[in-house]
Formats: C-alpha cells, sequence, structure tokens
C-alpha cells in the first residue's frame, strides 16, 4: 500500500515557506570590528559624545567599508548594521564590567575590551594627568611635529578617498534609480500597445459580425 501523496496545496504553501525565509547576515569579521570601533570613536569624539544620526552612521558604514579595501559590488556592512553592532558591544562590555565587580572574573578575556572601555572613558585631559607622566623634551619637539603633519596629511588623504567613495556610491544609487524606472516605462508602453492591439481586436470582430469597415466608422485610442 502506497503513502498517501501530498496535496499539491501543501507542497505550494511549503515552498513559499522556504523562499520567504530571510538571508542569515554575514557574521561581523575581526578587521570590520575593529574598523567599526575606530570609526566611531572617531565620528562619536567629533560630535562631542552626541547621539549619531542616521546620515551620521551612514558615514561610519562608507569609513569602515573604505578601511577594510571592500569596492562598490562587495558585500559591506550597512548603517543599521553597525549600530546594531555597536549597540552588543556596549552591551558586552556592561556585562564584562559587571562580572569584574562581581568577583566573578579577575579580568576579563573579551577580545575588545580595553578597546571598548577606553572608548567610554574617552582621551584623558594632559590636565588630569600626573606632571611625572607628561614629557618634556625640546629635543623632539620637531619629531613630534613631523608626526603629526604625517598624522594630518594621511588623514585628510583618507577621509579624501571615503567622500570620493561616498559619491561613487550615491552615483551608482542614482544610476540603479534611472534604470529602474526606465524599465517601469517600457513595460508601461509595452502594456497600453498590448491593451490598445487587444482593443483593435475587439473592434475588428464586431465590425465583421456587422459588415462594416473599422477603419472608416470606429477609431481607437484618444482620438474617440
Amino acid at each position: 500500500m502506497s503513502s498517501p501523496r501530498p496535496s499539491p496545496l501543501a507542497s505550494l504553501s511549503s515552498s513559499k515557506s522556504i523562499s520567504t525565509q530571510k538571508p542569515h547576515p554575514i557574521p561581523w569579521t575581526h578587521q570590520e570590528t575593529l574598523h567599526l570601533i575606530y570609526a566611531y570613536q572617531d565620528k562619536w569624539y567629533s560630535l562631542e559624545r552626541d547621539q549619531l544620526k542616521s546620515n551620521q552612521w551612514e558615514e561610519v558604514a562608507v569609513t569602515v567599508a573604505a578601511r577594510c579595501g571592500y569596492s562598490h559590488f562587495d558585500p559591506s556592512k550597512t548603517s543599521v548594521q553597525c549600530r546594531h553592532k555597536m549597540e552588543k558591544l556596549r552591551q558586552r562590555l556592561r556585562s564584562e564590567k559587571h562580572r569584574l565587580s562581581t568577583g566573578t572574573q579577575s579580568s576579563s578575556h573579551w577580545l575588545y575590551f580595553d578597546l571598548m572601555n577606553n572608548l567610554l572613558r574617552g582621551p584623558l585631559p594632559i590636565s588630569a594627568r600626573p606632571m611625572s607622566s607628561i614629557p618634556f623634551d625640546n629635543h623632539q619637539d620637531d619629531h613630534i611635529t613631523e608626526k603629526s603633519d604625517n598624522y594630518n596629511s594621511d588623514y585628510e588623504e583618507e577621509e579624501r578617498n571615503n567622500r570620493n567613495r561616498l559619491v561613487g556610491m550615491e552615483n551608482w544609487k542614482m544610476d540603479m534609480m534611472k534604470e529602474a524606472e526606465m524599465n517601469r516605462i517600457a513595460i508601461e508602453n509595452k502594456r497600453m500597445e498590448m491593451i490598445l492591439e487587444s482593443e483593435k481586436k475587439i473592434v475588428n470582430s464586431i465590425a465583421k459580425a456587422f459588415g462594416c469597415l473599422p477603419s472608416k466608422r470606429l477609431k481607437i485610442g484618444h482620438d474617440s
């Protein structure tokens, strides 16, 4: 005795449920996480620790993609994914600090503990440092100035590359929107042609049934 075959409706609902499943997000790599922390730190400090807006999260996402060396077609992280990742990193830091405060562990083995802890503490101002920790070496002034100039030059070049990448992404989005609009117009024109052709066939059929010439007595379109 053969087993009962599944009904077509059940097979259709099963295939539909499989096709509507959302793809799993690509996990964050160590490189992406590091660049996210540094990019967020730069943006957050520039805003004096104010909350980032959506366009500023977009800048963070572009910076992460640029520092990772991704192109326009690589699967880079979005601004929403960057925001959610930072929230999870903050939650993990609070959890690690709670374990340290309760004495359940003497030190944190989390890979990003020091980075996130320094991020939330912020740079220590000079006025708060002990005088013994501040070097006073006049011979290093030229070397420090040279390093500062090199850092500013590298930072400006990186920011320029990020802006160019952002402009490229926006142009690519505009091109995609234009192409989609052209395809929509072409489909709409094709649909109108099919409707007019169908109406023409109906009129011809009616004309043949009544024995009249449609080209002289009946018109199709907006001229009627």
